[in-house]
């Protein structure tokens, strides 16, 4: 049974063009024929058609094996053509009965094959060359039939007709099968491609409408704030406390325009697969520790109280420092977005080996529809988009490039908690 699949495979699979396997099939039928031929010549004692035919199944098997090998169909097309077709099967018709064989409906097989196998114009010109060819055969045996090996009885004729039509219904229609097949798969194939165009193109809208709608709202603050400033700078006593709140917003508004276009270029990145790691030694303590002062101290926090619960002296990971540092970042930013005057709470401990963050809050959650299709590209959550669609897809592309796993809890109106492991490999 293997032996059977490894010559499907070899000689008939899909990963073949489709021309190869027609040449492989027909190819198989002309040594299939030729050999009943041959049996059947020697039958009838019919001695120089039985030695032509057992050529033709030397010279088939040849081809076959000379195109497995080499590649080279073209040539093997060629000399099929030329040297079977339009040589030695007109040497079998005079040897064969003549028009009263089965030698006419091999005729008809070897148009059928030139037609599928060239392409075309040269397919068309050579298929009317045999049709004359073979048309100008008929006619000499007819003006000439002492040249035309006769068969003894009518029985015999019967035989080569019924064989002679059976072989060659049984190869075209395996010809046919498997082009009406290869017709199903291609239209199967591109009703995909159909599907996925369309998924991309939805994608893009959504993608374009949801960028802009992140884009244009610190744009937005950015502009009101400035002019606010610019209008507190016309006053007779300018207040610079609440200059310097705007500033700082206008600041904050910036870094986030700054994170989108982040983002961008690594989904970029991500889908030409050019996501690279800087790896180094990192103490991953010691990384939440640094970003959560940072991110708190300068940053507008929805009047949110952080809470640090990191256990300590843990090993040093490998790791992207500048790659984990855009990943909790991004993982602060949702959680301070989606919660006002709450509790955000950034955890760290090690189970077996992995390190594991946490990064979990109090606030808004996400919807049994949203947490199944979060880290995928584009996701939304209604009005407040969660991030601009693609951080947290971005954030997994990034800890799976690491080893490491990232997940999702959450429920409607109680909170959100994101963890993510990281490969330890001390033990």
């Amino acid at each position: 049974m293997t032996l059977i699949t490894d010559i499907r495979t070899k000689f008939f699979g899909h990963t073949l063009d489709f021309r190869i396997r027609l040449f492989n099939i027909l190819a198989l039928g002309g040594v299939i024929v030729s050999l009943f031929t041959v049996l059947i010549s020697i039958t009838m004692e019919m001695w120089q058609t039985a030695a032509v035919a057992a050529f033709l199944v030397v010279l088939s098997i040849s081809l076959i094996l000379f195109t497995q090998k080499t590649g080279k169909y073209r040539i093997a097309y060629n000399v099929t053509i030329v040297t079977i077709f339009m040589i030695f099967i007109p040497m079998m018709f005079f040897t064969s009965g003549g028009h009263r064989s089965g030698m006419p409906t091999v005729f008809l097989f070897a148009v059928i094959f030139t037609v599928l196998m060239l392409d075309g114009k040269n397919g068309i010109f050579i298929s009317f060359l045999e049709i004359a060819e073979y048309a100008a055969v008929f006619v000499f045996a007819y003006l000439h039939p002492e040249y035309v090996t006769h068969f003894d009885s009518e029985v015999q004729v019967l035989i080569d007709v019924i064989f002679a039509n059976t072989c060659v219904s049984l190869i075209c229609g395996v010809v046919l099968y498997f082009h009406l097949k290869e017709y199903d798969r291609q239209r199967e194939q591109l009703r995909i491609q159909n599907e996925k165009l369309t998924r991309y193109d939805a994608s893009r809208l959504t993608f374009l409408t949801t960028v802009s709608h992140e884009i244009k709202n610190p744009l937005n603050a950015i502009n009101l704030h400035a002019h606010d400033t610019i209008e507190m700078m016309d006053e007779a006593q300018i207040d610079t406390q609440e200059i310097k709140k705007n500033q700082q917003i206008i600041e904050n508004m910036v870094r986030r325009i700054d994170r989108i276009l982040m983002d961008l270029k690594d989904t970029v990145a991500i889908e030409q697969g050019r996501l690279s790691l800087s790896l180094a030694p990192l103490n991953l303590e010691e990384l939440l520790v640094e970003i959560s002062e940072t991110y708190f101290g300068k940053n507008n926090t929805s009047g949110n109280k952080l809470v640090l619960d990191l256990e300590h002296n843990l090993p040093l990971i490998e790791a992207d420092y500048a790659r984990l540092t855009q990943v909790v970042t991004n993982l602060l930013s949702n959680a301070i977005q989606h919660t006002k005057n709450g509790v955000i709470t950034i955890s760290l401990y090690k189970k077996g080996n992995e390190q594991i963050a946490v990064v979990s809050d109090n606030g808004e959650g996400m919807s049994e529809d949203l947490k199944k299709d979060v880290f995928h590209r584009y996701v939304s959550s209604g009005e407040e988009y969660w991030r601009h669609g693609i951080g947290l897809y971005v954030c997994n592309q990034i800890i799976e490039a690491h080893g490491g796993r990232i997940w999702l809890e959450s429920r409607l109106n109680q909170g959100t908690s994101v963890a993510f492991t990281l490969p330890d490999k001390s033990g």
